[in-house]
């Protein structure tokens, strides 16, 4: 067998050129494919930033409150005194409802049932605890008119709406003074008060501990809970707001124009005074002068003093007395050289409008209210002028009571 030669070099620069064109080949077609996937679109992508802010004061997701239609109120009216109070009148109208299959028997429990006036407005619900009523019937209600008795008589009755006054939450240090009395025991009584001593710019107090003595005896006897208010200035505004002032003098004194007429509008608008002479066993002396100048400026044709009789409420308000209790005028001081001065049987007043607006003791009771021992009549005699000061009709205690009870 004759084979042709074939020269190995040649062989080998055809393979060459073969391995060559094949990569060049390989080359060319990646070059395609990556020219393909990295050409650049025609459609551009917008980069868009969304950006979100709120107030830190923003509340979101509140759910509001339910909001009333109309105003909320009691339908409870007055009724006034000695009217008959008709209950109904005709009333034969039924509404049954009932669940099952028969018509009468027994209620049992469950469900709903009304009657209606007939002709009238009135609609009574009563509803029915319970699930599953079988049988209910409605009964048809009754009704007369009736006239309505008190257990006491109308002058004996207490304002019901004072007596639901809670003055213990009143009691906030704004008012000075509320209670409340039952007109048919007078021992009932129970409220608040602060007592203030009053001081001016030349008047100085002539006992300066007597009216811690008379709120500790207020708050052993009586249900009246009593404190010690601040240093009472005749010129200030505080002066309104005290339903019982206690001024007691044993000297000289004058007060300016502005504390006269402080004092002055104090009394007309229902404020209430003891004046205590805290030098009784002087006849005329200078502390009864002064006190007397003081109202003369603070009143002015008003200041008419009149004796207060025995049987005045004054001294029957909580304790019994025939009249005022002794007190220092007899005793420590001579008259004219020649003799004790003389008792006084009676203690003076003003009144505007028939209100007693101030009361002047010629006995120095404060002085027996500082003591221990033998003041007991003296200091029942101040707690009867504490608590008519705070029930008496006009006062600054009553007016406040009216205001709450309305």
């Amino acid at each position: 067998m004759n084979l042709a030669y074939r020269d190995p070099l040649a062989i080998i620069k055809k393979n060459r050129r073969l391995f060559y064109s094949g990569v060049g080949l390989a080359v060319v077609f990646h070059i395609v494919i990556l020219s393909l996937y990295l050409k650049p679109s025609d459609e551009v992508e917008e980069e868009v930033i969304a950006r979100i802010e709120w107030d830190e004061q923003d509340t979101p997701f509140v759910v509001p409150q339910p909001q009333l239609t109309r105003e909320f109120a009691f339908k409870k009216q007055r009724v006034p005194q000695g009217q008959p109070v008709v209950r109904s009148s005709g009333d034969r109208t039924t509404t049954i409802v009932r669940s099952g299959s028969r018509a009468m028997g027994a209620v049992m429990s469950g469900s709903v049932q009304q009657w209606t006036r007939s002709g009238g407005s009135a609609d009574f619900v009563v509803s029915v605890g319970g699930a599953g009523l079988s049988d209910m019937v409605v009964g048809i209600p009754q009704f007369e008119a009736i006239e309505m008795t008190s257990l006491k008589e109308p002058e004996k009755r207490i304002d019901m709406q004072a007596e639901f006054l809670d003055l213990s939450a009143i009691d906030t240090g704004k008012y000075k003074g509320m209670v409340i009395q039952d007109p048919a025991d007078k021992r009932n009584i129970q409220g608040f008060v602060y007592l203030g001593l009053a001081w001016g710019s030349v008047l100085t107090p002539a006992y300066n501990t007597a009216i811690y003595q008379l709120v500790r005896a207020i708050n052993q006897q009586t249900r009246i809970e009593a404190q010690v208010d601040d240093q009472l200035f005749l010129d200030s505004k505080a002066l309104f707001k005290a339903p019982f002032t206690y001024i007691a003098a044993n000297r000289a004194f004058e007060l300016t124009d502005h504390e006269a007429r402080n004092l002055g509008d104090y009394l007309r608008k229902g404020g209430f005074v003891l004046a205590d002479n805290g030098d009784p066993s002087k006849e005329y002396g200078p502390a009864e002068a002064s006190i007397k100048a003081m109202f003369k400026k603070a009143l002015g044709r008003d200041a008419r003093w009149v004796p207060i009789r025995n049987d005045h409420p004054l001294y029957h308000i909580f304790f019994d007395f025939d009249g005022p209790p002794p007190g220092g005028e007899v005793g420590h001081a001579v008259r004219n050289n020649i003799g004790r001065s003389e008792a006084v049987y009676f203690l003076e007043g003003i009144y505007i409008r028939d209100r007693l607006v101030a009361v002047y003791s010629d006995k120095g009771y404060g002085g027996f209210w500082q003591r221990e021992t033998n003041n007991e009549p003296q200091l029942k005699i101040g707690i009867n002028f504490v608590v008519f000061a705070l029930t008496q009709k006009g006062s600054i205690a009553q007016q406040q009571i009216d205001y709450f009870s309305q």
